[in-house]
């Protein structure tokens, strides 16, 4: 009975959806609407802004030749340069490669004679990549089909769980194990991705390994509407409808050397991640929630405390990459559930119950680890607070007991100067935030403990979510892309007089709400960034207005001096540039614009003839000096403070990494000021506190040097490719 209700059910709306085989294109947003969404805020461009120069030349010999370069850009535009060398000699073309904004590009290469061609791509004279016929920078170092990849290769190196039934064989669910328990549930994940969830979980009560397995079932009637994510998919689900499957994700908890022993995370547990689609193959990328098709390991990891850091120099995945992923806690009462008898909350809560226990046993092997190894705990995660809101929820008792909804935290609370944190807690936090930034975060003492802001971004206190006041007024009112998954972000929006009012009435900031109707104002409006202030040499400075949010037209202006004899060339650009004949202190301002209004912020520039030439900033020789003069090498060494998350040592590491490329790792060339290499050492949401103080003469010149260094691109100084160690020295 209950397949044929359903059945009848999808038959009814089976004249308004597409074919399953066939791909819907999403609904575009307007261009004052968010849109970021399953994305990390820093997406890791390899390439600022700016202007490059090609070189090219004969890999080996000496040997002249005609080429025919094709130059392919983030958008899919093309441009094609003809051109030769002289014997022995190496051309550079006349005309630049011109980003207007942080991306990659394809270069691809042929000479006529057939030989190999060496591609160099340089910045204000500084060898940014070269490569052997194709230099291939993608839009994105984390995500990216060469990412996906190499993810895979790394936690399946012996391709054992290319296809479902492989993953599942692997998995021990065919073995008749008796220490294997499977256990199936079916919902809707209603807060998340809005699908309808067939699950089921095998857990080994020996090992520990943990394999979570979930059918996924969307009845689209309308692409890319929020409609397709709604109640009835939870009933597709039961009804197993093939017409609605639209693949399976899957995640396991299995030893990181089980099939390579090399693995330099040993036999470590470690979560594993991986996508089929309908016909159970396994599939680099997919659209999780109709903004389009996102590469894996990151779309999957946004929500589970994964550390995306970039390929080693030899293409492979990072080990603390590899570990950092964790489960999520089943948020029960974020679940939908059908009327179906068999499938209500109360007959589906013992089985969640079982399934969140496994969850918790992950976080308990997690804690575990020795900190002390520097193979397997650096950059660990404190399992701490994850473990107390698994344990909140069901009272410390896992043999028996229901899902506590309106469990709270120790440190939320109500207190003093916390007055109203339980609210805050029980509306905003915990529905909206907790679940993803309870994975989130290290502790370098390996214990999260409530005195120390380092971990603050676990959100494990009212203290550590306020001390975050800006950033979440930045990401959230701003911005737009907190919450990071699409449904979680249309449920804090529903209703703006709830949580997005109650948080905006704890952030205490007034411009988020409306001064004619007291609404609180949901993000959409422009917002102009120009950059930080900052001291540079001129007497032409670039300006760039990247960063800004929601902007659909620029104009610059110089607003001080009034009768400066400075002027602007395209001005009307996000790029425009100043040309200040006179050494002073200007202030530019920009102003952004969309069908919402505009917006105006201003950076003021002191040009002075003496400073340090920003273009001329490279790593070796400015920024490395800063690491050791501020004491960063004296904590982040092996040896230094346990269980710290990188090394500013002057060693290769074990991944190949050399310094300036776990440098790059932290650094945002589409929006500077945004780096954690600036926003670490200047706050005290920095484990060591404040090392760069911006209120001192010294600390605002080392970040005036680190920002300009950021905004010319972060050059090194040396061939990062060669097996030079230039920039360590």
């Amino acid at each position: 009975m209950r397949s044929l209700l359903v059945l009848g059910l999808a038959a009814a709306l089976a004249g308004c959806v597409g074919n399953g085989d066939t791909k819907e294109a999403p609904a575009v947003p307007a261009a004052d609407s968010p849109n970021a969404f399953l994305t990390f805020p820093n997406t890791q461009a390899p390439l600022g802004a700016g202007s490059y120069s090609i070189q090219v030349s004969a890999l080996t010999g000496t040997v002249a030749d005609t080429f025919h370069l094709v130059i392919t850009f983030d958008d899919g535009s093309t441009r094609s340069v003809d051109g030769s060398w002289t014997a022995g000699g190496t051309t550079t073309l006349a005309d630049p490669l011109v980003l207007a904004r942080a991306g990659g590009v394809r270069i691809v290469a042929t000479s006529g004679s057939g030989q190999a061609v060496h591609i160099v791509l340089s910045r204000n004279g500084s060898v940014v990549a070269d490569a052997a016929g194709t230099l291939n920078l993608p839009l994105s170092v984390i995500s990216s089909t060469q990412y996906a990849k190499a993810y895979y290769d790394a936690v399946d190196p012996q391709v054992e769980r290319d296809t479902l039934e492989k993953w599942k064989s692997r998995n021990g669910f065919y073995d008749g194990n008796p220490y294997n328990t499977v256990t199936h549930v079916v919902f809707r994940d209603a807060l998340d991705l809005g699908y309808g969830r067939d699950m089921t979980v095998l857990y080994n009560s020996v090992t520990g390994r943990t394999a979570f397995m979930v059918h996924n079932y969307v009845v689209s009637l309308q692409p890319g509407a929020s409609s397709n994510y709604g109640p009835l998919n939870v009933d597709a689900a039961i009804a197993q409808d093939p017409r609605f499957f639209i693949g399976t994700n899957v995640i396991e908890f299995s030893p990181a050397n089980e099939d390579n022993p090399a693995d330099v995370n040993g036999a470590m547990m470690i979560n594993k991640f991986f996508i089929f689609d309908k016909n159970g193959n396994r599939i680099t990328e997919a659209d999780l929630d109709g903004r389009g098709i996102k590469p894996v390991p990151g779309t999957c990891w946004t929500c589970h405390g994964g550390e995306t850091l970039p390929l080693t120099p030899a293409g492979k995945f990072q080990p603390m990459s590899v570990r950092s992923p964790k489960f999520n806690i089943l948020g029960v009462a974020d679940f939908e559930y059908s009327l179906q008898d068999g499938y209500h909350r109360d007959q589906e809560e013992d089985r969640l119950r079982l399934l969140n226990s496994y969850v918790k046993g992950s976080y308990d092997t997690i804690a575990s680890r020795d900190i002390n190894n520097s193979a397997t705990g650096r950059g660990k995660w404190s399992a701490d607070y994850a473990q107390e809101l698994v344990n909140g929820r069901y009272g410390s008792v896992f043999t028996s007991g229901t899902y506590q909804d309106g469990f709270v935290p120790a440190g939320w609370q109500n207190g003093p100067g916390q007055e109203n944190a339980e609210l805050l807690f029980t509306r905003v936090v915990g529905p909206h935030c907790t679940g993803c930034h309870s994975l989130q975060g290290r502790a370098a003492t390996g214990t999260d403990y409530a005195g120390n802001l380092g971990n603050g971004i676990n959100f494990s206190s009212y203290t550590k979510f306020m001390a975050y006041r800006t950033r979440i007024i930045d990401y959230v009112y701003k911005r737009g892309i907190m919450p990071l998954s699409l449904r979680n972000f249309e449920s804090f929006w529903e209703y703006p007089d709830g949580a997005p009012s109650i948080l905006a009435s704890a952030l205490a900031d007034p411009s988020l709400f409306d001064s004619s109707t007291g609404k609180v104002i949901p993000p959409g409006r422009p917002v102009a960034r120009p950059g930080a202030d900052r001291t540079v040499r001129g007497p032409t400075v670039q300006l760039d207005g990247n960063a800004s949010y929601f902007a659909d037209s620029y104009h610059w202006a110089i607003t001080s001096p009034v009768a400066s004899t400075a002027t602007l060339s395209n001005p009307d650009t996000a790029r425009a540039v100043l040309n200040a004949p006179a050494a002073g202190t200007y202030v530019v301002t920009l102003t952004v614009t969309n069908s919402r209004g505009s917006h105006s912020a201003s950076e003021t520039l002191t040009v002075n003839g003496a400073a340090a030439d920003q273009t001329a900033l490279t790593f070796a020789n400015d920024i490395r000096p800063i690491l050791s003069n501020n004491g960063c090498t004296g904590c982040h060494v092996d040896g230094g403070i346990a269980g710290i998350p990188v090394y500013w040592d002057d060693n290769i590491d074990s991944d190949g990494n050399k310094l300036y490329q776990r440098i790059l790792a932290r650094v945002n060339l589409a929006n500077p000021e945004d780096s954690r290499l600036l926003k670490k050492p200047t706050s005290e949401l920095h484990g060591g506190g404040v090392v760069i103080d911006t209120t001192t003469p010294q600390g605002q010149a080392d970040y005036n040097t680190l920002v300009n260094w950021i905004r010319e691109g972060a050059a090194c100084g040396t061939n990062p490719s060669g097996l030079d160690v230039g920039c360590l020295q």
